[in-house]
């Protein structure tokens, strides 16, 4: 099923969720669930985007996030590419 194409505006709430490839596991240990965090904080919170919720499962995440900036992609594709980079 193809994705559906998203634009994100500021001012509105999203769901948005990840898993790991043919759902592998993208967290590991305690750690990684840690650095995650952090990182969420580094590249989203500090930067207009406000965590309503969330949920880390073993091989994915769940985010309710409400947005205060129209660049969230690129924050998400920054966030995501450094915790897969420490990951691997």
């Amino acid at each position: 099923m193809p994705r559906r194409q998203v634009i994100f505006q500021a001012g509105n709430y999203y769901h948005v969720y990840n898993r790991g490839n043919n759902r592998q596991l993208i967290f590991f240990e305690r750690d990684n669930y840690i650095y995650f965090l952090r990182q969420l904080r580094n590249h989203l919170i500090t930067n207009g985007v406000d965590i309503i919720a969330y949920c880390l499962m073993p091989n994915h995440y769940h985010l309710l996030v409400y947005l205060q900036t129209d660049n969230f992609s690129e924050l998400m594709q920054s966030f995501s590419l450094s915790y897969t980079k420490a990951i691997n």
